[in-house]
């Protein structure tokens, strides 16, 4: 009785450690896009929208 005690712990901690696996998963998907949301408005309050442009830009001396 013992051993199948000690086989369905075994499964509930790798159930438990693949759920937790998935999750930070997730959340690593979701922080990635918001810090790439960040530095493109960083980017974006920066550079006032425009892009560079060689034919356009002048640079002064």
């Amino acid at each position: 009785m013992l051993n199948k005690n000690r086989g369905f712990s075994v499964i509930e901690y790798g159930l438990l450690i693949a759920i937790v696996a998935a999750g930070l998963i997730a959340a690593a998907v979701y922080l990635k896009r918001g810090i790439m949301g960040k530095w493109r408005q960083a980017g974006d309050t920066f550079g006032a929208g425009r892009q560079f442009d060689p034919k356009t830009t002048a640079i002064s001396p």
